[in-house]
């Protein structure tokens, strides 16, 4: 019974020894400004995830850090397309069908938001240039470059820590000048064009501000454009699906308090 007594107050004394010790290691570090509370009058301000002090952040995943509400994403991203288009063509008298196949390479610069952890919302460019030859009417090839804006989005479900799937969807409006050659002339159309595409990626973290990612985005796209043939209007109207395979690198930018 002794015995037993004296073990229970060797460890209560030993308890209130390591609770005395903590709290004076804590006060220590909110006197050298440690204190992880933010003070009145501090404001915002953006870094990457990598810059924080280790002191200052919880260890969390790569993907937790970049990924979280509130953070800022800038990156951009190359792609391949190979279109197949249809083509119906009014020239006032009657209508004509026809279709091509072609490809384009494109470039892709975004900045986007983090409304909620996991979900960015923001604005791109994609800057396209194309080849297309027609199929059906000698042969006749198309090049052009496109100039786009619109919104995107994506949703991303991360795993194994410094990895991440996601669905990305993006629209994008904008015009272009087409030039169009049958063998014996060339004519320049001004072009308008509507873009919306979607589909599921990879994405890989390296030290919470940057991601190398690739996308298979599968693409649905309008064109409307106005040309003189036999001085008379001919107006086009271009349906295009295509697949489209883009890498690219975003990096990430998160609020802190200073």
């Amino acid at each position: 019974m002794i015995s037993a007594l004296r073990n229970f107050c060797t460890f209560t004394v030993a308890i209130l020894l390591a609770s005395a010790s903590l709290t004076a290691q804590n006060e220590g570090y909110q006197k050298a400004g440690n204190d992880s509370r933010p003070a009145s009058g501090q404001r915002d301000s953006y870094t990457t995830p990598g810059d924080q002090p280790i002191q200052s952040r919880a260890p969390q995943n790569e993907e937790a850090d970049a990924l979280r509400g509130g953070n800022f994403v800038v990156g951009t991203g190359f792609g391949y397309i190979n279109t197949i288009s249809t083509i119906e063509i009014d020239n006032g008298n009657n209508i004509q069908k026809g279709g091509n196949k072609g490809f384009q390479l494109h470039l892709t610069p975004t900045i986007g938001y983090f409304i909620s952890r996991n979900f960015v919302f923001g604005l791109g460019m994609d800057y396209l240039v194309s080849s297309a030859e027609d199929r059906t009417t000698n042969n006749a090839r198309t090049s052009d470059t496109k100039l786009l804006f619109g919104p995107y989005a994506r949703i991303y479900f991360p795993f194994a820590g410094d990895q991440a799937l996601f669905l990305g969807g993006a629209y994008g409006y904008g015009k272009s000048d087409t030039e169009i050659s049958d063998g014996t002339q060339t004519q320049t159309a001004k072009t308008s064009l509507m873009t919306f595409g979607i589909g599921p990626g990879y994405t890989i973290f390296s030290n919470g501000r940057v991601s190398l990612e690739t996308q298979a985005r599968y693409n649905y796209g309008i064109s409307r454009n106005l040309i003189q043939v036999d001085n008379a209007n001919q107006r086009t109207r271009t349906l295009t699906t295509a697949w489209d395979f883009l890498i690219g690198m975003h990096f990430y930018f998160t609020r802190n308090r200073q």
